[in-house]
């Protein structure tokens, strides 16, 4: 299930964030389905914006009409764009959806939860995308992954694995697509250090999965704990996270050590003869770009604390206003504000794309939904009888569930949904905090280990190995590894915490 959609998101999201030809020609995608359809897509990706935003203030229960007309609007808008196999699997989860129904204890509020959940994800990923388009046209990106790749050994994989989990967490996808351009570029020959760095990337993004705003699991799960807010996840996520990021530098300081003479054999005599640029100069290099980044991350925070929101909600509304502000600055003097508007349009044009995006959210987030309603509650009972005053493996029953699913092909947003709606922390017997952080880990150690996921796919398009061997044959002891080292450590928290 998740390669179909892996296909379609890869294509449009690497078209929209690794430079300005490639996001001239995801542009011009965007325009194969007609003026009318881009303006229709358009329309819809806002009216799903304006309606997560005010059901995050608050909104009637009805909105779920509304984002729902949306969604299916832009589904017809940008259908064309959906891969075919993709169509099939999003037809698939819904049919079980729709099966499940009559055995749910509430269909209408499951479907009402699922329908929340998948516009609040588009809305993200749509806001997301404008930032990313952002960030990708500032000429210090290029200085930085040249510098990152002049390093070498455990210094560069560390490098790359910090660098990547950073602008993952603030751009998502679009940012392990844009780490991913940095450690692979096309005028570099395949060897073993570009398939290490490109693994690295993967990790790093893996880690930001832990702890990131912007993230769809993050999103997803705020809206199912509503008594949770980001500020108190974020620092067992953040922790969570540089955890996972250690192991694999470790795990990749022990592999290099151990095939040391084919990694120096395999690399370029040019990378040799190049000396690495001092650290100082890097950060200095790389200095605005993360001030940028870093004061948007405060922007949203302050946002959403001052306004009573999820943080979701914040960088939807933000993100449109940080695209017409770049673009304005980087107008011409006295059509600033022209420029500003033209930039953002430009970048709008693509939202016909997220398409796919659609149709896959509101299937998983429906069908997720509406199994765990019907879930029968025996089994829910059988299930914390005899993990509830365990919470080792309570939260290992979560960590690997998600895995497992993953590598059965089966999306984490629908086993997350599930998961999140049916053994809930009263059930397993484990703080909501501590059963958030377990989901969280699952789906970010997932995309890596899966060969199904769209960062396996693409890291395995930019290393030039086979799929198979970028997820399952490289990252299976760092998925497995870590997720017992979280298993561990959540289960210290959780003792400590009662």
């Amino acid at each position: 299930m998740q390669s179909d959609r892996s296909e379609s998101r890869s294509q449009s999201e690497t078209a929209g964030t690794s430079g300005s030809n490639t996001g001239n020609s995801a542009e011009s995608h965007a325009m194969t389905g007609g003026d009318a359809g881009t303006k229709v897509g358009i329309a819809a990706v806002m009216a799903l914006a304006a309606s997560s935003v005010a059901s995050a203030f608050g909104g009637p229960s009805w909105l779920y009409l509304p984002m729902l007309g949306a969604l299916l609007l832009l589904i017809a808008a940008g259908f064309g764009r959906i891969n075919r196999k993709l169509r099939t699997t999003s037809f698939v989860l819904l049919s079980v959806g729709l099966l499940a129904i009559p055995f749910a204890k509430d269909a209408v509020a499951a479907v009402q939860r699922g329908v929340f959940v998948s516009g609040l994800l588009v809305s993200l990923t749509a806001s997301v995308l404008l930032i990313a388009r952002c960030a990708v046209q500032s000429p210090r990106i290029q200085l930085i992954g040249a510098a990152l790749r002049e390093r070498e050994g455990t210094p560069r994989y560390a490098a790359f694995t910090l660098a990547s989990q950073f602008f993952s967490g603030i751009l998502g996808l679009a940012g392990a697509n844009l780490m991913y351009v940095m450690a692979a570029p096309s005028t570099e020959k395949p060897s073993e250090t570009r398939t290490a760095t490109v693994i690295s990337v993967g990790r790093g993004f893996s880690a930001a999965s832990c702890w990131s705003p912007v993230f769809g699991n993050m999103a997803i799960l705020l809206a199912l704990y509503p008594t949770l807010h980001w500020a108190e996840v974020f620092p067992i996520g953040l922790a969570l996270g540089q955890l996972t990021m250690f192991v694999s530098v470790l795990m990749q300081h022990v592999a290099g050590r151990r095939a040391a003479s084919h990694a120096q054999a395999s690399a370029s005599g040019a990378a040799h003869a190049t000396p690495a640029t001092p650290l100082s100069t890097l950060l200095w290099i790389a200095a605005p770009v993360v001030l940028v980044l870093l004061s948007f991350l405060v922007v949203i925070m302050s946002l959403s604390r001052m306004l009573q929101i999820v943080i979701s909600a914040a960088i939807i509304m933000m993100g449109p206003l940080v695209s017409l502000a770049f673009n304005a600055g980087m107008g011409e003097p006295g059509r600033r504000l022209s420029n500003g508007v033209q930039g953002l349009l430009a970048s709008m044009r693509l939202f016909p794309a997220l398409a796919s995006e659609a149709s896959l959210f509101l299937s998983a987030g429906c069908a997720g939904s509406i199994m765990a309603d019907a879930f029968p509650q025996a089994w829910v009972a059988f299930i914390g009888s005899h993990l509830s005053g365990h919470p080792f493996w309570a939260v290992a029953f979560l960590v690997f569930g998600i895995m497992a699913a993953a590598l059965a092909g089966i999306h984490p947003v629908l086993s997350a949904v599930f998961l999140a709606s049916t053994l809930t922390p009263s059930v397993l017997g484990i703080p909501p905090i501590s059963h958030m952080a377990a989901i969280l880990a699952g789906w970010g150690l997932s995309a890596s280990v899966t060969p199904f996921s769209v960062l396996s796919l693409t890291a395995s398009r930019y290393a030039g190995v086979g799929l198979y061997q970028i997820s399952l044959g490289r990252n299976w002891a760092y998925a497995a590894g870590n997720a017992v080292v979280v298993c561990c450590l959540l289960t210290i928290y959780i003792v400590l915490l009662a």
